[in-house]
């Protein structure tokens, strides 16, 4: 038994060097699978988000993360909801295989993006891997949605006391930005992601911008990115 073990190791060690080595890991992935900080987040964005999560302790409503990739952030938010014994649902909605095609053209033929770059991102992802990975965590109480963000009907888990919104193009974040205002309760807080300009997923900066004016309050972005919505 002690030889059988010796020799898996062994294998195990040899295969993961010639993949770290070949790069190949980081090809499929498209990430680094071996990063020692693997969330896509700033220290400071994160902490932000839990001092959000604190803030809406007792306004009614659940959680809601749309756009959560691989489930780091999932993971780090709800592990600090359950430290902080803060009782809400939390949902998860994501397509678990990229973005939808025709938000992809929209970007490409009317925001002039490159295709390859936007239609390969987070590809490489299943709702299986995700479910797999909050429960190797430990995180059972996460209802996690495959779905278009668009087509999610947010007035069956309204209210809402916090979302974030990380779905980075612009049909779909111009689409559920209003649903979720909606569901919204007073004294939630709604945060967009990649409020940048310039950059690769500045469609959502361009949603949120036209969504403010049409709600008449001014755009407030904090730690370099994060878009704010207010509800009084």
């Amino acid at each position: 038994m002690f030889l059988e073990n010796s020799v898996k190791q062994t294998v195990r060690m040899v295969c993961t060097e010639a993949l770290v080595a070949t790069g190949i890991i980081d090809r499929v992935f498209g990430r680094k699978a071996f990063s020692a900080y693997d969330y896509m987040f700033t220290p400071r964005q994160l902490i932000y988000f839990t001092q959000c999560l604190s803030e809406t302790r007792d306004v009614p409503g659940c959680c809601v993360e749309v756009g959560c990739a691989y489930g780091q952030t999932t993971a780090f938010l709800r592990k600090f909801m359950e430290e902080s014994r803060i009782i809400k649902d939390y949902y998860a909605i994501d397509t678990f295989r990229g973005f939808v095609p025709g938000h992809v053209d929209y970007e490409v033929q009317r925001r002039s993006k490159n295709r390859r770059a936007i239609a390969t991102s987070f590809v490489t992802n299943k709702k299986k891997w995700f479910d797999s990975s909050l429960n190797a965590a430990g995180i059972h109480s996460v209802a996690s949605v495959e779905c278009d963000a668009t087509k999610f009907n947010f007035d069956h888990i309204g209210p809402i006391a916090f979302a974030l919104l990380d779905v980075d193009l612009y049909v779909p974040m111009i689409d559920i930005l209003p649903k979720v205002y909606r569901n919204l309760s007073a004294g939630g807080i709604l945060l967009i992601d990649d409020c940048k300009p310039d950059e690769r997923w500045d469609g959502a900066l361009a949603a949120y911008e036209e969504f403010a004016s049409r709600m008449g309050f001014e755009p407030q972005i904090v730690f370099d990115k994060m878009g704010v919505v207010p509800k009084r």
